[in-house]
């Protein structure tokens, strides 16, 4: 009987995190009137109904909490011993999955990449890119293996590995009028991407000489956006915003535009070169922040995620 009610256990979980048969049938490419015959007939060999049916959703039982529980942790052992398994082929084949926002995407994972596929060719790649709230769930529902980001604190369930230190930089276009006078206190983008400066080389300066430019500002809850916060409150200012962003990129091009000053970091210069159509200041307090390898805490780390891992902590 044990092995008979979890011989199906797919079918059940998947109702449950579509909380609907239709829609769970169709992502296992089966017919709903078989989805609910398979449910049913586990429901009766358990004696217990597994989901309580609605009009437009389903969900689970008290009973069907347990099943769904039992069955995770089921699914759990069969994703870390076919990681085991794949181990003992060094490598010579497996899946790993990344994932980065879009400025990560853009500026380091190419690299990292690039790398890792000429020495492991066998080794698939996926790559999700999406927002660091989307990450940080895929990264704790097994949906990725790894992710970098920044992380304003640590947060529960996750194991973190330092990657990178980046310097906050303040980009403003070279015809804002707050430039004026200012030749000892800045750097073009390739400079930085030529010649590969340090920040030192550019003098500090404080905020409050950019107070009347307009700021280009990611959004609430982003790291930078807390970063940038934190810099005005010091200098005692509230900054006029003409846009509040997802991507640090998009500020960047936009700051390039002419439509504000914004925020960087040295990374986004280091890695590509951009026009030389804004300076590049080093403001007093913008401080640093650090790009974090993450994982699901306690979950079984790879050789192709320990591998991925050496591999971004030589290059950058």
């Amino acid at each position: 009987m044990v092995i008979t009610m979890f011989q199906k256990m797919n079918y059940v979980y998947m109702v449950y995190r579509e909380q609907s048969f239709t829609k769970a049938a169709e992502k296992l490419f089966i017919s709903q009137p078989c989805l609910s015959m398979a449910i049913k007939k586990i429901e009766t060999e358990l004696g217990v109904p597994l989901f309580e049916r609605h009009f437009s959703t389903v969900t689970p039982t008290p009973a069907g909490l347990d099943y769904i529980q039992t069955a995770e942790k089921i699914l759990d052992l069969e994703k870390e011993f076919c990681s085991r398994i794949s181990d003992r082929n060094n490598l010579e084949y497996g899946h790993l999955s990344i994932g980065g926002s879009n400025y990560v995407s853009a500026y380091l994972l190419p690299r990292i990449i690039s790398i890792f596929s000429q020495l492991h060719p066998k080794i698939q790649i996926t790559l999700s890119e999406t927002s660091s709230v989307e990450l940080e769930k895929k990264i704790l529902n097994e949906e990725i293996d790894l992710m970098i980001d920044s992380f304003g604190e640590e947060k529960e369930g996750f194991s973190y590995t330092p990657l990178l230190t980046e310097k906050i930089l303040l980009a403003v276009h070279k015809s804002c009028t707050s430039n004026k006078n200012l030749e000892e206190y800045r750097l073009t983008p390739s400079r930085f991407y030529n010649q590969n400066l340090p920040v030192t080389a550019i003098k500090e300066l404080p905020i409050t000489r950019f107070k009347k430019e307009k700021f280009i500002l990611l959004k609430k809850g982003n790291d930078m956006y807390q970063h940038a916060m934190r810099i005005f409150q010091k200098a005692n200012i509230t900054p006029a915003v003409s846009f509040y962003l997802d991507q640090l990129s998009t500020s960047c091009t936009l700051a390039a535009s002419n439509q504000g000053i914004c925020f960087v970091t040295d990374t986004l210069f280091r890695y590509q070169n951009y026009a030389d159509d804004f300076y590049l200041y080093n403001i007093k307090n913008s401080g640093t922040r650090t790009l974090y390898l993450a994982q699901k805490k306690n979950r079984y780390t790879t050789k192709a995620m320990s591998r991925f891992m050496e591999i971004a902590k030589g290059l950058l």
